[in-house]
């Protein structure tokens, strides 16, 4: 009896014969194992996503309650800094996600806890302007600032909501996921 391809792979490239080392296509893959993992990412990603209307709340509460204390004056630099770090947080998101994704691991099982872990991760960093957005409110006062970097937030979720069709590919081919 033979070893499925992926083992022998894995063995030559051990034994440093083998230099470059595809993936093994894995069409017999379960799609109920992709689904399952792929609806638990989902619903992750929904429960990051369910925290931007909270920030939006806590910053109307805030408003109204310190609506006597004055807003900072000349916030210009500093406006500046967060808006640049909302920039680094939305490269940051496309960067990981693809340097993660870009060399998929031999065996599918591998690849679809790789696709978890991405996904999850990019949705960390897709909340990063939101949570940046609610600072820049607590220092400075203005609403406006925190609003701007809230729908960055949620345009990042929306962008990087993974699609099922494209984790089945990369499970099940080692392809990718864009």
């Amino acid at each position: 009896a033979q070893a499925p391809l992926d083992v022998q792979r894995v063995r030559l490239r051990m034994e440093g014969t083998l230099t470059m080392v595809q993936p093994a296509p894995a069409s017999d893959f379960p799609l109920e194992k992709i689904s399952a993992a792929f609806k638990q990412t989902r619903m992750i990603m929904l429960s990051i996503a369910a925290t931007l209307p909270v920030y939006a709340l806590i910053v109307e509460i805030l408003r109204r309650s310190l609506a006597s204390s004055p807003p900072m004056s000349n916030p210009g630099m500093l406006r500046i800094t967060f808006f640049v770090l909302g920039g680094v947080f939305i490269f940051t998101a496309t960067v990981i996600k693809s340097v993660l994704l870009r060399t998929p691991p031999l065996t599918p099982d591998a690849r679809l806890a790789r696709l978890r872990g991405a996904s999850i991760v990019t949705a960390a960093f897709a909340e990063g302007p939101a949570v940046l957005g609610l600072a820049l409110f607590l220092i400075t006062r203005n609403r406006g600032d925190f609003y701007i970097l809230l729908v960055v937030a949620a345009y990042l979720l929306v962008r990087h909501l993974p699609r099922q069709a494209a984790w089945e590919l990369y499970v099940r081919r080692g392809g990718d996921t864009r």
